[in-house]
């Protein structure tokens, strides 16, 4: 699948309000095919080594990470990228940016567990570990794989192949924007593990990860048991996690004791011998939610949840709950954006929209159009024909002017006319075109 997709950019603004926020901040520059001996004060002397830049970070650092791929260490499977207090790890950048604007989720920044060979048995353990760090550590768009948390001689290490999260001490980092994909553990969490305290993970996708163990749980997320865990996921994708377990929780598992609210996200093909989308005896709620893919709300939940305004194939009992399955742009690409006309579009529910609100999608579009949130991960945003931006039938200098901020910005999608999350050359080929007709068909 592609890996543009997850939505790792912050689009518009301007970059003023940038500069002001990021005033006294140092910025560590990373690029992996720097020349050695760079000493990360820009991109021209860019480190090339993200593990140096993390062990130079300082509290109000940020580290900025060029495309490309950076593994923890070269075989050593007990190493991991540690999260720091006070550090801000960003990726996305192509290595010529100066501002977070101009981040492109097409410069795909990958955080690799594939170290020593091909072989998936000398894996990292955990690619990346937080470890009782609070919400000023960050970790904010990068596709994180190949985390194998399997065959270790202790015991968190068959825990949360792709992140490890110990935050038992009540303090946890922000992850937003954030590609987990083809991670696994034996006993919990293939791409993610949390043990304690209250954390949000915020427009990430767990695409394939899996519990290799045949007792283990959480395809893609489990929670520990030990110190209570309140979770909180929005604007997220879960496809195609598994377990083979009979505990079941293909992309969920979180026990009795651990509060789990799902908000604005999209469940497919996950699977699970019992309860595919989640498992565990947690307090669980799920609001504007899309469910999708085998199975039907017996064989998604294996434990008592609350589900309301959410699609439900087949129906299930929860305020506004939709039994009509949706329709989505293209499943089998791993885009699970709602097509026109598809059910899930401007039925959702406002009032569903959690504390501290979503004021941005998945891809960072902004929530809420049409007045009324639709249900999943995607908002669904409809052109009256193309080039018409500002959608009055005619295509004109005023929808010229929202092309050319969109096209400045790059990602803001409003000018998005191929569908391929850049407003780029390609899309003013086509605007150019329907400017030239100026009356939409």
């Amino acid at each position: 699948m592609s890996t543009t997709l997850f939505g790792c950019v912050c689009v518009a603004g301007a970059a003023s309000l940038f500069a002001a926020a990021n005033a006294g901040a140092g910025v560590i520059y990373v690029r992996a095919t720097a020349p050695a001996g760079g000493n990360g004060s820009s991109w021209a002397a860019a480190r090339n080594d993200l593990q140096a830049a993390l062990a130079a970070a300082q509290a109000g650092d940020e580290i900025w990470v060029a495309q490309g791929t950076y593994k923890p260490h070269p075989t050593n499977r007990a190493i991991s990228f540690e999260l720091k207090d006070g550090v801000a790890i960003y990726g996305g950048f192509v290595g010529v940016e100066d501002s977070l604007l101009q981040r492109n989720p097409a410069n795909t920044s990958t955080l690799s567990g594939e170290i020593n060979s091909g072989s998936t048995n000398d894996n990292s353990f955990h690619v990346v570990r937080a470890v009782e760090v609070g919400p000023t550590a960050v970790l904010d768009g990068f596709l994180i794989t190949s985390g194998q948390a399997v065959g270790g001689a202790w015991w968190d290490q068959a825990y949360g192949g792709g992140l490890y999260v110990d935050a038992s001490l009540g303090t946890a980092p922000t992850i937003r924007g954030v590609m987990f994909s083809n991670n696994a553990a034996t006993s919990s969490g293939g791409a993610v593990y949390i043990a304690g305290g209250q954390i949000r993970l915020e427009r990430c996708f767990f695409f394939g990860n899996r519990i290799s163990g045949s007792s283990g749980v959480g395809g893609a997320i489990g929670v520990g048991t030990v110190v209570s865990t309140h979770l909180t996921l929005a604007n997220c994708v879960f496809a195609q996690n598994f377990t083979l377990s009979a505990i079941g929780g293909g992309a969920i598992h979180a026990d009795s004791g651990d509060v789990l609210e799902v908000y604005s996200s999209t469940f497919y093909n996950n699977s699970a011998s019992s309860g595919s989308v989640f498992a565990g005896g947690a307090s669980a709620n799920f609001r504007n939610c899309v469910f999708a893919g085998s199975g039907g709300s017996g064989a998604y939940f294996a434990a008592p949840v609350s589900v309301q305004s959410s699609i439900v194939p087949g129906g299930m009992t929860g305020t506004g709950n939709v039994s009509t399955g949706a329709t989505f742009v293209n499943a089998p690409a791993a885009n699970f954006r709602l097509a026109p006309g598809s059910t899930g579009i401007d039925v959702g529910s406002n009032a569903a929209i959690p504390p501290g609100g979503l004021p941005k999608d998945y891809d960072v579009n902004p929530r809420v159009l049409n007045f009324v949130i639709d249900m999943g991960a995607f908002e669904f945003i409809a052109l009256t024909c193309a080039g018409d931006l500002n959608k009055d039938g005619v295509v004109d200098d005023s929808d010229f002017v929202v092309f050319a901020a969109a096209y400045n910005n790059l990602l803001d999608r409003a000018g998005d006319l191929n569908a391929d999350l850049v407003t780029d050359d390609a899309d003013f080929v086509i605007f150019a075109s329907a400017y030239d007709t100026l009356v939409c068909p």
